[in-house]
């Protein structure tokens, strides 16, 4: 008898400790910065009491000194499952080998505001200007510790030609405290934080999110940290976090959700539809139908022989929703290097004709370059460019258009840059300056970049034969060049290829394999091509 005692004995604990365990396992440890906190607070006991897995939560900002800041948690060696911070503490982090990239998820776009104290007079920030004159003006200048403050401290105010005459007035909030709260009791005039962060704060007033040419877009995303014990729950977790079904909770919290997909909110400017006299997988409807079912912002449909800016506008009335442009290629259907092609495609119902390419298929570099005896168009003789392009170049001025460098020569590519940069053209595209037949090396494109361009990379199928080492080379030329100063595009729509919204978002996908940031990703697919086609920051 004693020993059938000892042996139920032995048995219960094997099973308390077997439960003990599987209780454990049903839990993941979280740690969330700022930017996400508010939505994370609301979202984390949904989360509980949909999955059953107990959630241990803790906050901290993603860079800074403090002790409680993500990076320093790590550090001490703190039990943590998933992190959720902004992209350049998590880059930080990656490059320590806290977190393998593979495991990074986007969640959110956050933009950086300014507010005052409620009942204060609301200052002008819609323009950079604007922005640089209240700064001055202000008494005193809060920021926080972390991914914001940073931006601001060190890129920002610098940029704006400000960081001296702001330093003596500007205060570091530490992450134990929201910069809206030293608002609120007055130690600060104006503040700056993620809009996410000031809106739950009482006592205070958004102005509103800063300017264009100003703005700094933050991603912020999940992580599951190397070592975590929990990696099947934290995975979960991040899953729910990023369904469309929390979506709502998240845009109230003043943030704007990223789907897996890396479309949402992505510009496409190299779209190839029909109608046309060369086999295409696509119409132009259809293309936008796709693009918008993506979430993506808007395309640009090309043509190498006629004007796409009359389909762009009928697509437009047909797919609410997504914004639609076309443009016109200088190629010998519609007179060469002909201003008065140009001047009619300004004039166009709609203004949906943005891009104005600089001759393709029929450009003098292309046809030499693929050995061929035909008509073509040019744009310079003996090292200076031709009057007739410096006429379109002035109708593209004048119409504040975009150039588009098309299939010219490298060196062509760079006269016309200083030629529309002379005559005031705001916006300007070296077309796919890495594929044949414009070959540009990327010293040229630097010195494209320097004169005020943005330089384009295309992906097209990378599926094929030099798909691979493609994407290596792009990749290399991209950090050489800067993202800020470069575009992805899809280069799609020819049949026999994947279609322009499979192959872009492929695309962007292997540049986020290459180790390219969030934030590179949003500024090369979003912002870049929107600030070219004159689309306001998002």
């Amino acid at each position: 008898m004693k020993r059938i005692r000892l042996f139920k004995t032995a048995a219960l604990i094997v099973v308390a400790l077997l439960v003990a365990g599987a209780a454990a396992a049903q839990e993941v440890r979280v740690v969330t910065s700022g930017g996400f906190t508010e939505a994370y607070k609301q979202l984390a006991p949904r989360f509980e009491r949909e999955t059953g897995i107990h959630v241990v939560s803790a906050f901290g900002a993603s860079l800074g000194a403090t002790p409680d800041a993500i990076p320093n948690r790590l550090k001490r060696g703190e039990p943590i499952d998933v992190i959720i911070l902004a992209g350049p503490g998590l880059d930080a982090l990656i490059k320590d080998g806290k977190v393998d990239a593979r495991n990074r998820f986007p969640l959110v776009r956050s933009l950086i505001g300014l507010a005052v104290r409620t009942g204060a007079p609301k200052p002008d920030i819609s323009t950079s200007d604007a922005l640089k004159r209240t700064l001055l003006q202000a008494k005193s200048i809060g920021y926080s510790d972390s991914a914001s403050g940073v931006y601001l401290s060190t890129v920002l105010f610098p940029r704006l030609g400000i960081a001296d005459q702001l330093r003596p007035k500007s205060k570091k909030i530490e992450a134990y405290e929201r910069v809206g709260d030293a608002l609120a009791r007055g130690d600060i005039d104006v503040g700056f934080q993620q809009i996410s962060e000031l809106r739950p704060v009482p006592g205070i007033t958004i102005v509103g999110p800063l300017p264009e040419g100003a703005q700094e877009v933050t991603i912020f995303s999940a992580a599951i940290v190397n070592g975590a014990k929990n990696p099947v729950e934290a995975r979960k977790l991040i899953d729910f976090l990023s369904s469309p079904a929390v979506a709502p909770v998240v845009e109230q919290t003043g943030l704007e959700p990223i789907t897996r997909s890396a479309l949402p909110g992505a510009i496409d400017i190299h779209v190839h539809t029909e109608p046309d006299s060369r086999p295409r997988a696509v119409d132009g409807i259809e293309a936008a139908q796709q693009a918008k079912a993506r979430g993506m912002r808007a395309i640009v449909l090309k043509n190498h022989y006629e004007y796409t800016s009359g389909l762009a506008y009928i697509v437009g009335k047909q797919v609410p929703g997504i914004e639609v442009f076309g443009g016109v290629d200088l190629n010998l259907t519609v007179g060469g290097m002909n201003p008065a092609a140009v001047e009619y495609m300004a004039a166009t119902t709609g203004a949906r004709g943005k891009l104005v390419w600089m001759s393709t298929f029929d450009a003098e570099n292309q046809v030499r370059v693929s050995k061929e005896n035909r008509p073509f168009v040019s744009v310079s003789k003996d090292g200076q460019l031709l009057p007739a392009t410096k006429a379109v170049i002035a109708s593209i001025a004048k119409h504040g258009l975009v150039l588009a460098t098309g299939h010219v020569s490298a060196d062509e590519g760079l006269m016309l840059v200083r030629e529309a940069k002379r005559q005031g053209v705001q916006h300007i595209v070296i077309t796919h300056a890495m594929n044949d037949p414009i070959r540009m090396t990327v010293p040229q494109m630097q010195e494209a970049a320097k004169l005020g361009a943005l330089v384009e990379f295309v992906g097209g199928n990378i599926g094929d034969a030099d798909g691979k080492a493609r994407m290596d080379r792009f990749a290399d030329a991209i950090r050489k060049v800067g993202p800020e100063f470069c575009i992805l595009s899809s280069d799609l729509g020819q049949k026999g290829n994947p279609l322009p919204t499979d192959g872009f978002n492929a695309f962007i996908g292997a540049m986020q394999a290459h180790g390219f940031s969030d934030q590179d990703i949003d500024r090369m697919a979003r912002r870049n091509p929107a600030q070219l086609l004159g689309l306001p920051a998002k």
